[in-house]
């Protein structure tokens, strides 16, 4: 009696390098969607992080004008070099007195970017934002943070309300997070919003708002500290 003969079932290696050849191909046409996907992701993250920075912010302000105490918003006269300085000195560093009750250093970190240990680390890194000084009679639109990558000047405060000039030529590519991809933004009001490079302008940016007396306070993006301040 004849025995039926099985088929052979497996892959020859000719066919199984044709599906991984495919799986490659499948995965570089998926890569980049899968990229913004994720840098949206982090981007919804940090603006809420950065929310609650904004939010700790105003709650201050409304504590100590009960108590005749002058605004924790930053000046340009308040002697700081980084926002570094200021954030440090908001969570009580250098054994000051802590201005925003329950917030950690980690908040103002991500994306790439890793916290500090504590928060006299905070000195020297574990920051994404940058942020600009002299906004406390400013509209609630006024930018007040956005993200390190994003390195625009004094001067693009003062762009009139209704012109649009290109700003993709302040992202920078070598910083994190985000590179020349998009930045994320937190207006003095605490809303949070995420712009991507194409539409990154003074109209979108700025918001119909208008400010010339800001000074732009960067984040520490290498191991370095600065003097610190005593505005409050």
């Amino acid at each position: 009696m004849k025995t039926a003969s099985r088929k052979r079932s497996a892959f020859t290696l000719i066919e199984l390098l044709i599906v991984i050849a495919i799986i490659g191909i499948l995965a570089t046409l998926m890569f980049p969607a899968i990229a913004n996907v994720m840098d949206r992701a982090n981007g919804v993250k940090l603006g809420n992080n950065g929310k609650n920075v904004v939010q700790g912010i105003l709650s201050a302000n409304i504590e100590r004008e009960a108590m005749s105490k002058g605004s924790v918003w930053p000046t340009s006269t308040g002697g700081w070099q980084k926002s570094n300085d200021y954030f440090h000195r908001l969570l009580g560093g250098g054994n000051k007195p802590v201005i925003l009750d329950g917030i950690s250093p980690s908040i103002f970190a991500g994306a790439g970017v890793p916290a500090a240990s504590d928060v006299e680390g905070l000195k020297t890194g574990g920051n994404v934002w940058s942020i600009t000084t002299d906004i406390e009679s400013a509209d609630d639109a006024t930018p007040f943070m956005w993200t390190r990558n994003f390195e625009p000047a004094d001067t693009d405060f003062q762009t009139e309300a209704d012109a649009s000039v290109s700003l993709q030529d302040k992202l920078s590519d070598s910083i994190k997070p985000f590179g020349t991809k998009q930045v994320v933004l937190v207006r003095k009001g605490g809303s949070m919003e995420t712009i991507r490079a194409k539409y990154l302008d003074t109209l979108t940016f700025l918001a119909g708002t208008t400010n010339g007396a800001v000074k732009v306070l960067s984040a520490v993006t290498e191991d370095k500290s600065s003097d610190s301040s005593d505005q409050f």
